[in-house]
């Protein structure tokens, strides 16, 4: 079989495979944010604690790396510090980022507007107040968060009811969980027990809100279960407060992520042997370059004038053109995603029509004579019917990244093996694969999408 997938930890499976039997690593590690609620994204406790965790994963794989070896390891723009951190803690060189830009990004942004009309609690300082009570009932009954926790029935919420200021996130307990803390706790003051709400209760303008249209909504789905909402309803505010912050939000529509490039340090005297003797130590430029149809006008034919970005189009510029490599463009740091969206610059920069265009033309409107690497995000067809893993890649992206990094017939490396499209990748360019997934699910899946590929 030339590939071979374990379901488990990584760290544990990782440390029962030999030293230097890798050839390269091409993985899409958790990012850390929390990501739809879900277990595997959470930050472990903050900064420290998730650059420890991925760096003691990291090491393990530059440990089975082969002296010289490459690999993409993915991030997002917001903790692709956290990352890079981690892969250098873990010994590794980050020789390069490939930022690879896409249109399918859905925001997650919170509405200011709504944030606020839904707020059980507006005042910080009064919350303050009620953990100071309940963190002081805490003490003198000899109690733990934990323990706080167990009573209540969940997980992690004994911090914020004893938060202490300015540092913290104040909560109050729902009436759900106030009324198992009270047979331990006793009765709060009165002034408590007027702020102990029932948890589907919301702030008292939320049901004020003008109802102004719906719009469908399905944002797929986690561990076999699908996000489906048939109508997402479109209000507007109608308190003065939330009114003034209509149309205000938290964060930016993604619509990049990172690709580090990585490498295990030489162990010989210089790259040649290195290559020589482990056939690692170089990057597959040939199989990476962007065929170009058509002339690349040359730099110097810029035009700024009025402020603008534009292609010179006089007749001098039909002779000044850039001449490429027979092969294509250089492999660069930039890829594009094709959208769905038409009216997205992402989109119309992947024209890849076969008839001829002055590519001057292309430049103006955004359409560059593919200087990059294009590839269309993943459809029902790549990722399989029962795929609903919320950030599968595409596999045109995936096999990009597995080849410019592995020598033939080498081994790619996947410690965050998800539903199994590096190894789709792997498999596909005629490597060896070796994937780890701790979800059974996703191992499933990864399993049925590798079964029987042939290239």
């Amino acid at each position: 079989m030339n590939y071979q997938t374990y379901l488990g930890d990584s760290i544990e499976i990782l440390k029962s495979l030999p030293s230097a039997s890798m050839d390269s690593l091409v993985t899409d590690p958790p990012a850390g944010i929390g990501l739809l609620g879900l277990d595997w994204d959470k930050d472990k406790g903050g900064r420290r604690e998730w650059i420890e965790w991925l760096t003691a994963i990291m090491a393990e794989c530059h440990r089975l790396l082969k002296p010289g070896a490459h690999g993409f390891v993915w991030a997002i723009p917001r903790t692709s510090h956290w990352t890079g951190a981690a892969l250098e803690d873990a010994g590794f060189e980050v020789k390069d980022v490939i930022t690879h830009v896409f249109g399918s990004g859905f925001p997650k942004s919170v509405a200011v507007d709504k944030a606020i009309d839904r707020a059980k609690y507006t005042d910080t300082d009064q919350l303050f107040q009620v953990t100071d009570w309940i963190r002081k009932r805490r003490n003198e009954l000899n109690l733990t968060n934990k323990q706080l926790d167990e009573i209540a029935g969940v997980k992690g919420g004994a911090c914020h009811w004893t938060a202490r200021p300015p540092a913290g996130q104040p909560h109050i307990p729902t009436k759900e969980r106030w009324e198992k803390l009270e047979t331990v706790l006793g009765r709060p003051p009165e002034w408590i027990e007027k702020l102990i709400k029932p948890s589907h209760e919301l702030g008292e303008n939320w049901s004020k809100r003008t109802v102004v249209g719906h719009y469908p909504k399905n944002a797929g789905g986690i561990g076999g279960v699908e996000f489906r909402s048939i109508h997402q309803s479109v209000t507007i505010p109608t308190s003065e407060i939330s009114q003034k912050w209509h149309g205000w939000g938290t964060a930016l529509k993604p619509a990049s992520e990172h690709w580090i490039m990585i490498q295990k340090p030489i162990s010989e005297h210089n790259i040649a042997a290195n290559v020589l003797k482990y056939e690692t130590g170089g990057i597959n430029i040939d199989a990476s370059r962007i065929p170009v149809r058509g002339k690349i006008p040359s730099t110097t034919n810029l035009d700024f004038r009025d402020g603008g970005f534009l292609w010179d189009t006089s007749e001098r510029s039909q002779h000044s053109i850039y001449h490429q490599h027979p092969g294509g463009r250089f492999p660069a740091n930039l890829i594009v995603t094709r959208s769905n969206d038409i009216e997205c610059p992402a989109k119309v920069m992947n024209d890849q029509s076969e008839r001829e265009t002055d590519v001057a033309q292309y430049f103006k409107t955004f359409k560059p004579e593919a200087p990059f690497f294009y590839c269309k995000k993943p459809d029902k067809h790549e990722r399989g019917e029962d795929n609903i893993h919320p950030t599968v890649k595409p596999l045109r992206l995936m096999r990009y990244l597995c080849k410019m990094v592995t020598p033939k017939n080498g081994t790619v490396l996947d410690p965050f093996m998800g539903s199994g499209t590096t190894g789709v990748a792997a498999l596909f360019e005629g490597f060896q694969f070796i994937g780890i997934e701790r979800d059974e699910n996703y191992h499933q899946i990864a399993n049925r999408r590798m079964k029987g590929i042939r290239r």
